[in-house]
């Protein structure tokens, strides 16, 4: 407990310095679910059309893998 004490005045001499950045800490927690954000739709990201049989269909959901037909052909083919 004296330890605590002497040690208690170098404490407090150090807490306006802390206080001064404990206002950017929101601001941290925005800009760290931003990335969040981007890191998860870069990873999860799929292309929400399909060719099948030379058919198109589209994904209904992003988050599902359930693809509904929209008509039209499809043309994939190796550039030459």
């Amino acid at each position: 407990m004296k330890e605590l004490l002497n040690i208690l005045p170098k404490l407090l001499e150090m807490m306006p310095g802390i206080v001064k950045f404990l206002k950017y800490i929101p601001i941290l927690m925005v800009l760290a679910g931003i990335g969040y954000g981007v890191m998860y739709w870069s990873q999860n990201y799929r292309d929400p059309f399909k060719c099948v049989d030379n058919q198109i269909y589209e994904q209904v959901r992003v988050d599902s893998n359930v693809y509904q037909f929209v008509g039209g052909y499809c043309v994939e083919g190796k550039d030459k």
